[in-house]
């Protein structure tokens, strides 16, 4: 029942909790363009570190001797989607933004986004038992954001 994907989603959704907290607290001191660049060149340092050791363990060349370009452009698309919503992110703290609210309605408006992307343009499926969940969540999300 449990699946390998589950534990790294699990993992992935802790570094944005580590991210969304120390963000919050980080942009109280500094300014928020700045705090922005800091969090990219941090995740860019990341990212590297982990190709490094990921091609050194497994003895491959730093770039793949050919790639999709239409996948690479995807890809830089999609950081800059990152980007943008980091740099939103420090906005809406810098407006006053609760970490724990700003959290739930920015990760509440990907995963509909996500969701309604997946099925539209990618042939996923949902099935009736996990739309029903999908609607429980944003109706929590509703009741926590609400107060």
């Amino acid at each position: 029942m449990f699946n390998q994907w589950w534990a790294l989603a699990m993992i992935s959704g802790a570094g944005l909790a580590t991210r969304n907290l120390l963000f919050k607290v980080a942009n109280e001191k500094l300014d928020l363009a700045f705090s922005a660049f800091v969090l990219s060149l941090s995740m860019a340092l990341v990212s590297l570190l982990y190709l490094l050791g990921q091609r050194f363990a497994t003895h491959t060349p730093i770039m793949p001797a050919s790639y999709d370009t239409k996948s690479l452009v995807m890809c830089g698309i999609a950081g800059a989607g990152v980007g943008f919503a980091n740099i939103t992110l420090a906005a809406a703290y810098g407006a006053g933004g609760v970490s724990s609210l700003v959290a739930i309605l920015q990760n509440g408006f990907a995963i509909a986004a996500t969701v309604a992307v997946g099925c539209l343009l990618l042939g996923e499926v949902i099935r009736p038992v996990q739309a029903l969940g999908i609607l429980c969540a944003f109706g929590g999300i509703v009741m926590i954001v609400r107060g």
